[in-house]
Formats: structure tokens, C-alpha cells, sequence
């Protein structure tokens, strides 16, 4: 081979792996642009050109945050919104929102809160009220339809919670669950399902194991991270297990078409912990009223805000504990007393099973009947007369 021609081939070697080079760092750019926008456009959707709310004097002004959108948290905030309305009547001003089950958005919502300076914050659900709590520290925090307030975070106790933030836990009596759960398993494996981004849910996995442990139960764990791997959790778990259990999951609660569909495929009895869940797919459940969890959630929000936001101080005889922060001392509360065990008929019938007198029926819809299928024949015959 001649110089000429090595200098040639050196050369477009040279200027092929210049534009190899480019392309590759002009994709490392597109990818710095594209995640600079992404996070810009959250950055503009808080702010968005949004006009803060003028207050009116002499009135309550109460955000609400709903973490997502299902049955169970819906009922918290309905019950929340009834009560307090009954309790302040037009002394108060509700702004009810609903985030999509992320963290971004709910704080899009608690950053609108914070700019209207609304006097209370109520965060129904989990994420909601650490969000709400990542946003403040000063405004009153009450939250609802929280499995753990320590693990969420803003409380130091459940007797003492100190800070800003106070609430009523959704954590149904445990064992009690356990029994429910154990007569519909009926000796069969239990495979635990539940995901393991939500900190509540790992909480309450890990109290009704303490009391599976004393009975000499079978289970097995069975977690995903999100949408994109529930799926195959929850087809393992079938597969592998006679029941599953789901605890107060809210990703599970958004997705409860999913677990119906495969549950009914494998043939696996499904144990729920709220009648949101049993409503939406699960053979049976036991868990609180998520209703009325609202409503007592209210009683709180309406002292917060008559005794401590009109006359701090006031609540306390001695000075020592004057200048404490009232919220805070609040006791997290629970609504045991409102537990009881459900069953869902349609479930029932298609997996032959029979509950007993603890479980309550729970309302649901009519199925519709699906179409019957049309053989190839006919069909054939069809598509022929089309053309």
C-alpha cells in the first residue's frame, strides 16, 4: 500500500471517529437539555403564574392534600370536609385537592397552600404529610390515613408528637387482622405483598409478621418498587401462595384492577386491610372506617384552629407549657374501635369460597356479562359479508 493512500485511509478513519464522537457527545447533551427541562417544568408548574387566594377576616382558610386517588383516602377527605363544615359552618374555607400519587405534585399542592397562607394543612395519606412537613414547619399539619406518624416523619412520639404536626393513624388493630386473615387462609401459604417505597405499608408488614411468628404461620415477602415490577410481584405471590395479604398500600389501593385480574386467574384468595381494597377486587378485608377517620380528623383541625391559632397560649394554665406548640401536643390518635372484616360477594362465588358470620358484605357493581364469543365460522361468515 502506497503513503498516499495509508494517509487517505488514516485520514477518514480520523474524521470517522470525530463524527462518532460528536454524535455521542451530542447525545450526553440532549440528555442534559431534556432532564434541565423536565425539572424546570416542575419548577413552573409550582409557581405557574399562580395568584395567591385573598383571605377574608374572621375566616378559617384549610388546605387539603389527597395523596392519590382512591376510595379509601377519598373517604377520609370526604368525611374530614362533612365534619368540619358541621363543626365551623361558614367560618371555614376548604381547598380540596388531589394529588396523582407522586411526590412532585403534592408538592405543586402544598406549595399553592403555603402561598394562599393557609391557616391548616390536612394530608391525607403517607407521602402527603411528609411533603406537607418537608414544606413547613410552622404551619399546623394534620394528618390522616397515616399508618405510622414516627416513620413519616415531623412527630417524635405518638403521646408527645411535638412540632407542627399531629394526626390519626389509620393502623387497624393488628391482631385482630391477624385472626380475619388466618380463618380466610385457612392453613394455606401466605404470601405478603406490598411495596416497598411506601414506608407505612413496611411497618404494618412488620407487626402482623411479629404476630404470624407467635402462631407458627407460613408467608413469604413479596415487594416491588412501582408500577413497572407490581405486576410480576404480585403474579409470583399467586403462584407461590394459597392468600396474599396487602396492607394499606396506596400503590396497591390505585391498582387493585391488576390484582383482581390475576388473583382470579390463579385462583388465590386475596386478604385485604381496608374495605376501599375489598370493594375494588380482594375476597376479603379487615381494616377501619376510613370515613369516619375523616370525620374525628376534623374534631382535631377545628381545636388546632379555635383554641391555638385564635388564642395561643390559652389552653395551658402554667408558663412552662404556654409557649409550647399546640398541635404538637396532640396525641396521635387511632380509631380502633371502628374495625370490622368484609367480604365481597362477587369474589366469593367465583372461588367458591364461604365466609362466616364475622365478615360483612360490601356493596359492589354488577359485572357486566361479557359478549359471547363468536366461533371462526362465524366469524369467516361475517368478515365475507363485509366485503
Amino acid at each position: 500500500m502506497n503513503r498516499k493512500l495509508t494517509a487517505v485511509i488514516l485520514c477518514a478513519v480520523m474524521l470517522a471517529l470525530a463524527a462518532c464522537g460528536g454524535k455521542s457527545e451530542d447525545k450526553k447533551k440532549e440528555a442534559a437539555a431534556e432532564e434541565t427541562t423536565a425539572a424546570a417544568a416542575v419548577e413552573v408548574k409550582k409557581v405557574e403564574k399562580y395568584t395567591p387566594a385573598v383571605h377574608e377576616e374572621g375566616i378559617y382558610y384549610v388546605g387539603i392534600i389527597q395523596q392519590a386517588d382512591h376510595e379509601d383516602l377519598y373517604l377520609s377527605s370526604e368525611g374530614f370536609r362533612d365534619r368540619l363544615s358541621e363543626l365551623m359552618g361558614e367560618d371555614v374555607v376548604i381547598d380540596y385537592k388531589v394529588a396523582d400519587g407522586t411526590a412532585e405534585d403534592c408538592d405543586v399542592i402544598v406549595d399553592h397552600f403555603l402561598q394562599d397562607k393557609d391557616d391548616l394543612i390536612m394530608a391525607c395519606g403517607t407521602m402527603a404529610m411528609e411533603r406537607a412537613y418537608a414544606a413547613t414547619k410552622d404551619v399546623p399539619i394534620v394528618g390522616a390515613a397515616v399508618t405510622d406518624f414516627i416513620i413519616a416523619g415531623g412527630v417524635s412520639s405518638v403521646s408527645e408528637p411535638a412540632g407542627n404536626v399531629t394526626g390519626i393513624s389509620d393502623l387497624p388493630p393488628m391482631q385482630s387482622q391477624r385472626d380475619y386473615l388466618l380463618s380466610v387462609a385457612d392453613g394455606s401459604r401466605i404470601g405478603i405483598v406490598y411495596c416497598s417505597n411506601e414506608l407505612g405499608s413496611g411497618f404494618q408488614v412488620k407487626v402482623l409478621e411479629k404476630y404470624l411468628d407467635d402462631d407458627g404461620a407460613e408467608y413469604e415477602e413479596y415487594t416491588f418498587s412501582g408500577a413497572s415490577d407490581m405486576e410480576a410481584a404480585i403474579t409470583k405471590a399467586c403462584d407461590e401462595c394459597g392468600t396474599i395479604y396487602l396492607p394499606t398500600d396506596n400503590m396497591l389501593a390505585m391498582n387493585m384492577a391488576a390484582v383482581k385480574r390475576i388473583s382470579l386467574e390463579k385462583g388465590t384468595k386475596v386478604f385485604a386491610s381496608t374495605e376501599g381494597m375489598c370493594k375494588a377486587g380482594a375476597l376479603a378485608a379487615y381494616g377501619i372506617d376510613y370515613y369516619e377517620l375523616g370525620c374525628r380528623t376534623a374534631h382535631v383541625a377545628c381545636d388546632i384552629m379555635t383554641y391555638w391559632i385564635d388564642k395561643p397560649g390559652d389552653y395551658a394554665d402554667d408558663e412552662e407549657t404556654q409557649d409550647s406548640w399546640y398541635p404538637g401536643e396532640i396525641p396521635i390518635d387511632r380509631v380502633r374501635d371502628t374495625a370490622a372484616g368484609y367480604y365481597n360477594p362477587v369474589i366469593a362465588e367465583k372461588l367458591g369460597w364461604t365466609p362466616d358470620g364475622s365478615f360483612d358484605e360490601v356493596e359492589v357493581e354488577d359485572e357486566p356479562e361479557a359478549a359471547p364469543q363468536e366461533s371462526s365460522g362465524q366469524a369467516g361468515t361475517q368478515a365475507s359479508n363485509g366485503n
